[in-house]
């Protein structure tokens, strides 16, 4: 694992849920606002400017900082990101090796796939998700991308915009 396919997976994952997307917007509300506060009113309310400048703050730089050591912080303390994880694409069946451990995943448990610029999440559960670096897929990520569409295809899952035209070459 590494820090830019976590943080990336953290920051996905936050920011297309309602709390994320929330967020965003009560900051540019922040922001908007202590611009009014500034420019278009004849006397400026202290107190209101400082509270949607904290609020602005707290929304749009405190939320992105705080993930970014949650990023850090689990890949320094979390076993499971101390050894490699190997995984293998079968047509039945994704394995998933790390040390001693083995696990098997039907194609059919696999619900939703999303890809970021920097990692692949597979996604058996709302809240449970493999976490594939892109820069792990090396020269063969266009084949494993390929191969991971077309296996989960018939299962029907949600796959990002940017796998859908390897679900094309899938079919073709």
């Amino acid at each position: 694992m590494t820090k830019e396919a976590l943080t990336s997976f953290l920051f996905t994952s936050y920011y297309s849920r309602f709390g994320g997307i929330f967020s965003i917007l009560l900051g540019i509300g922040g922001v908007v606002m202590a611009v009014r506060e500034v420019f278009f009113r004849e006397e400026t309310d202290i107190t209101g400017l400082a509270a949607y400048v904290i609020i602005a703050l707290f929304c749009l730089v405190v939320n992105p900082i705080t993930l970014l050591s949650r990023a850090k912080k689990q890949l320094e303390t979390s076993p499971s990101y101390q050894q490699p994880i190997e995984y293998t694409l079968l047509p039945e069946m994704l394995t998933v090796h790390q040390g001693e451990e083995y696990l098997e995943v039907g194609w059919e448990l696999i619900y939703k796939i999303k890809m970021t610029r920097k990692m692949v999440a597979i996604y058996t559960s709302k809240i449970n998700a493999f976490v594939w670096p892109v820069s792990e897929l090396g020269g063969d990520k266009e084949i494993i991308l390929s191969r991971l569409v077309q296996y989960t295809q018939p299962h029907y899952p949600i796959l990002s915009g940017n796998l859908k035209k390897y679900r094309q070459s899938a079919v073709d």
